[in-house]
């Protein structure tokens, strides 16, 4: 039995009215109010007066992008106008006060993520609690990339818990295919189609992204009203992806490490800072590795380091400290990784899978349980596992199940979904 496809164009101002009409006019003027008066924003926004501040959005508001510089913003700048003026008539407000709280959300949002890796007050502010891991390969079975994804358990193990050894790898077992009765698929006014299942219309996809968390840069880019710009309705394939990930660097400004191919067998990773951007491409043995906490291209991997020791002086700690451990521990698994993805297995569903279960001592495993061998300042466990075949549009993943198994431990879900050649309405 097939899928049926339904394309939905993407109306702003009609999702703008769906969104405003599940608040009011009453609440978005507290929830305003509430975040101008914290600790953020208080000092900064939250000292002007409230008309001064309104002057501010719409100026911001009304003020067109630089088209020569960023082109694709023609696009995108007059759709989130729209939207606003929909979220406006949606909650019953004016556009400045639907405006003056959507720019006070993005400020506080940017506010608190740059705060939580840059205040000198916050002494986890480098250490991660995660040690996630991401591989591509393409092969015989299809262009396939995914991710191990780490962190700390949510609660302890109960009384009596026993560590067991996982031996060198998880299972290989799969569960039958599982194909959706109904994709409802938006499609933008311009631009390819960002989500066909597995990946875009022009089979672009963003097969992991593991966090990079240290003091990054200065205070975060104000892009608004433009937020993220969303680069899979723009990229045909990897090579343009690249591209627009350098010219949009400001404005889609995650602090990570994320591969992303195209089902011509192109892939890259992308290394994240607030505001800098290194790119890593797939060398002729096809295949690309990443993982939490290291950066490798050059001009990353020079800035990170230098990020680190100065963390590490501003805190007062030494050069044994646990964060540079866990920078050491992820470069170790970096060499790993490369070691696994270069077995010959033949970068197919068994290889990836062996890759994504790896269960070497610690600090090299990619698959995590947490055991004796484990450092202090690692308490990380694989919480799930997951992968894309790109060529075939499908989707393989497999999640913790809170000591009881491990993601390796039990068979993976597998939902295929239609090819991106497909059109129906």
């Amino acid at each position: 039995m097939g899928t049926t496809i339904e394309i939905v164009p993407i109306v702003p101002r009609n999702d703008g009215i769906e969104a405003g009409k599940k608040t009011s006019r009453a609440k978005l003027q507290r929830e305003t109010e509430k975040l101008l008066k914290g600790i953020l924003l208080k000092a900064s926004l939250g000292a002007m007066s409230r008309r001064a501040l309104g002057r501010l959005v719409m100026e911001r508001l009304e003020t067109r992008p630089d088209y020569g510089k960023y082109p694709e913003l023609e696009d995108i700048y007059p759709e989130r106008v729209e939207y606003l003026r929909g979220l406006a008539e949606g909650a019953g407000c004016s556009v400045e006060e639907a405006a003056t709280w959507d720019y006070v959300k993005y400020r506080d949002m940017n506010e608190m993520w740059y705060r939580s890796l840059n205040d000198p007050s916050n002494p986890s502010g480098m250490v991660e609690e995660g040690h996630c891991s991401g591989v591509v390969m393409a092969g015989p079975e299809g262009v396939i990339g995914g991710q191990s994804a780490e962190s700390g358990p949510p609660f302890p193990p109960p009384r009596g818990y026993r560590w067991k050894d996982p031996g060198p790898c998880g299972s290989f077992k799969c569960r039958p295919v599982k194909r959706p009765k109904k994709l409802v698929i938006r499609k933008p006014r311009t631009g390819y189609i960002e989500n066909w299942g597995a990946t875009s219309e022009k089979g672009v996809a963003c097969c992991c992204g593991n966090s990079c968390s240290v003091w990054l840069d200065d205070p975060i880019e104000d892009t608004w009203p433009v937020n993220d710009v969303p680069l899979l309705r723009f990229a045909a394939n990897v090579g343009q992806l690249a591209k627009l990930y350098t010219r949009y660097t400001l404005h889609n400004w995650g602090r990570a490490s994320q591969i992303w191919a195209d089902t011509g067998g192109d892939a890259i990773v992308v290394e994240k800072s607030f505001r800098r951007i290194g790119i890593r491409r797939m060398d002729k043995d096809g295949v690309l590795w990443c993982t939490e906490g290291h950066w490798q291209s050059d001009d990353m991997h020079d800035y990170i380091r230098r990020k680190r020791l100065e963390y590490v002086a501003k805190m007062g700690k030494h050069l044994g400290a646990g964060d540079l451990q866990y920078a050491t521990d992820c470069a170790v698994r970096f060499t790993n990784l490369g070691h696994l993805c270069h077995l010959p297995l033949g970068k197919g569903f068994r290889h990836i899978t062996r890759v994504l279960t790896d269960h070497s001592t610690f600090p090299r495993a990619v698959c995590r349980h947490g055991g004796p061998d484990t450092a202090e300042y690692d308490k990380s466990v694989t919480m799930l596992s997951f992968f894309k075949n790109l060529t075939r549009n499908r989707e393989y993943g497999r999640g913790w199940i809170p000591w009881k198994k491990f993601p390796c431990q039990v068979p993976w879900e597998v939902t295929e979904y239609p090819s991106i050649s497909v059109r129906k309405k």
